[in-house]
């Protein structure tokens, strides 16, 4: 790995910008979302009221997500989370085009842009100091007929804090993920019906395979699999939406009598779109 560090830094130094010129957005929102039946690998599943500030954006050769969540918004007795922690979760995706590094267009077939890519997972809680984990590796644009974007990442997974400490400063598995969107209809007055998702599939976690419960019995998987997908009506700053998530093993825990890591989610949203 620190060979493939070195190499990124000497590629990013020794190469010329060229003429490559990507085009350029910018999105930033801010919702409210009530979802029920959240998945807990150590727990019964979650119903809360949340809110979620999420952005994407580009500029030159810099790609990037990211979202924040904060749980228990609005401080209510009724939420599963009321008075726990963590108080947030969040994901920071940056980037960076290796086709604009090099001047050169990497594309085949359906693959398009190319991209350097890292993801930074967190959250505050005081537990064991919490989840801090660093993922790297490449990314692309896809094509599909049909979608306005598709993208993809295939990352290694560095746990620098998760919680109990059994899994700190190790390499763990890997993580595929994807997010895909498509517009489906426009009204006459401009107001659209938006499909998008995403999927998180992680594998050969062979520490989290370890996990144990605080009985010591085996929990863990080396396999999690969370599939989101959502229908927005989008207006002119106001957008709702339905959405459906799928877990399977969340968190790289077993489905067991006392947790709901396998439990689906049921959310609706309210958007405020910058």
């Amino acid at each position: 790995m620190k060979k493939m560090f070195g190499i990124l830094f000497l590629m990013v130094n020794i190469t010329s910008f060229g003429s490559y010129e990507p085009w350029n957005y910018n999105y930033t929102s801010v919702s409210v979302f009530q979802g029920n039946n959240a998945a807990d690998g150590y727990g019964e599943s979650i119903d809360d009221r949340y809110v979620e500030f999420e952005g994407f954006h580009r500029y030159n050769l810099l790609d990037m997500y990211w979202f924040v969540d904060f749980f228990d918004a609005f401080d209510s007795g009724s939420s599963d989370v009321h008075g726990q922690d963590p108080n947030l979760y969040g994901e920071i995706n940056p980037r960076i085009s290796l086709d604009g590094l090099l001047g050169k267009d990497l594309s085949f077939g359906n693959f398009k842009e190319w991209f350097i890519s890292y993801q930074y997972d967190f959250d505050d809680s005081s537990y064991g100091g919490g989840l801090k984990r660093h993922q790297i590796g490449i990314g692309n644009d896809v094509y599909i007929k049909g979608f306005d974007y598709v993208r993809m990442n295939l990352l290694a997974r560095y746990h620098k804090e998760a919680y109990d400490g059994s899994i700190e400063d190790k390499w763990d598995g890997y993580l595929l993920n994807a997010a895909y969107g498509r517009k489906l209809h426009t009204f006459k007055n401009g107001w659209n019906i938006y499909f998008s998702g995403w999927v998180d599939y992680v594998f050969g976690a062979n520490e989290s395979k370890d996990k144990t419960d605080w009985s010591g019995n085996n929990i863990g998987t080396d396999h999690s699999l969370q599939w989101f997908n959502q229908l927005k009506l989008q207006m002119k700053y106001i957008d709702l939406s339905y959405s459906y998530k799928i877990n399977d093993s969340f968190t790289e825990v077993k489905k067991s009598s006392y947790n709901s890591s396998d439990s689906n989610q049921h959310i609706l949203g309210v958007h405020y779109v910058f």
